[in-house]
């Protein structure tokens, strides 16, 4: 597999090879780029994917149709009426691939936390060596995970997918997207009575495995998949510099009307700074960027990242336009464990050059996997 150029926007790009990279399991390549390549704004972006939901739905091609519908629910904003009946019909398909296309053994769990419960997936392994928690970030939903961690069970590893505040289904209970991610990690490791497992955070799941390993010691592993250590840095490295500097300026003067009037402008002429901000204040619970800038302004791992005691993996790609390269280097500089430390930086001559390789993702699986492979072998 490889990264495909099939639209020139390059948000809009990215997430096409989302679902390219999975191969045939998750889509018919010629139908997405044949219906993709032309696409220039968010309106024409749903109806080409709801398009292509509604013909794999009425063939029963259940996991296509999940993620068109994911990828047609991923641009709708908060008030889009389509949005909550998308994401139900996406949810609903999975589920359906899952057992009619995959045959996966799994069990879906409810997990008490605060005044909500959080969704996870446990794929078991027959004769674990380990369990593994994986979780997503800014945008994921854990279903969209099983093609890549379903197979691990063949490797001697339960999986546990799980969606934390901010994710999935927890936006429909009113929780929100925060710092302190140790915490609904916590619930989950107590759930399932874990005295030992490695946690897997994807995309800003970066942030959320490192700040949890920090806390949480019945963490033996992490693995930054990629890394992240300040969501501040990466929501403001969206825009060309002399805007970010603007923004971070305003931001540490505490110019709200500054920063809201300059965003307002910048999302009329930019895709992923829309996207960006208006996800941001939907997970966040927030009205204006200013506040959406403060609550990830908490997301940072200052102070932190200096005594772990665990095992962690830091991963990144060369290319990645999302995370700021910046973030590797002082994190594989500051990031200081009793165990061990492993850092990879994946390159355009193998494919694993975009955020979280996709176009290449199976270059960081088993890079994963024979690093897991590696830390519980020790822990015998």
């Amino acid at each position: 597999m490889a990264y495909e150029y099939v639209n020139p926007i390059k948000q809009f790009n990215f997430q096409i090879n989302r679902v390219l990279t999975y191969g045939d399991a998750a889509c018919s390549r010629q139908e997405v780029t044949e219906s993709l390549s032309c696409v220039r704004t968010f309106a024409q972006w749903n109806q080409a994917w709801l398009t292509l939901a509604e013909k794999a739905e009425r063939k029963k091609r259940w996991l296509h149709a999940a993620y068109y519908y994911r990828m047609a629910e991923f641009f709708m904003k908060a008030d889009n009426p389509q949005k909550m009946q998308t994401y139900r019909k996406c949810i609903e398909y999975f589920y359906k691939g899952f057992d009619s296309e995959l045959h996966l053994s799994y069990r879906k769990d409810e997990i008490p936390f605060e005044e909500g419960m959080l969704n996870s997936i446990v794929i078991p392994a027959s004769d674990s060596k380990g369990t593994v928690l994986v979780c997503g970030g800014y945008d994921s939903f854990m279903e969209e995970f099983v093609l890549q961690v379903g197979t691990w069970a063949e490797r001697g590893y339960t999986v546990i997918l799980f969606e934390g505040p901010g994710q999935g289904i927890c936006l429909h209970q009113n929780m929100y997207f925060r710092y302190d991610f140790e915490k609904p990690v916590s619930a989950v490791i107590d759930f399932y009575g874990l005295n030992r497992c490695a946690m897997i955070g994807i995309s800003w799941g970066g942030y959320f495995a490192l700040r949890s390993a920090a806390f949480e010691k019945r963490i033996a592993a992490a693995v930054a998949y990629d890394v992240m250590d300040n969501g501040f840095e990466v929501m403001t490295n969206i825009f060309p510099a002399p805007v970010s500097s603007l923004i971070r300026l305003a931001y540490r003067k505490q110019w709200a009307g500054i920063i809201n009037a300059v965003t307002g402008l910048l999302c009329k002429k930019s895709i992923l700074a829309d996207w960006g901000l208006s996800q941001g204040t939907y997970i966040t619970g927030t009205k204006t960027a200013y506040e959406f800038y403060k609550k990830l302004a908490e997301h940072n791992l200052d102070g932190i990242t200096g005594h772990y005691t665990q095992d962690i993996l830091l991963l990144a790609g060369e290319k990645d336009h999302y995370i700021p390269l910046s973030q590797f280097w002082r994190l594989k500089e500051k990031v200081h464990s009793d165990k061990s430390v492993t850092s990879r930086l994946f390159t355009e001559a193998e494919g694993g050059e975009q955020h979280c390789q996709i176009g290449n993702h199976m270059l960081a699986m088993n890079t994963i996997l024979d690093w897991l492979d590696d830390v519980f072998a020790d822990k015998k």
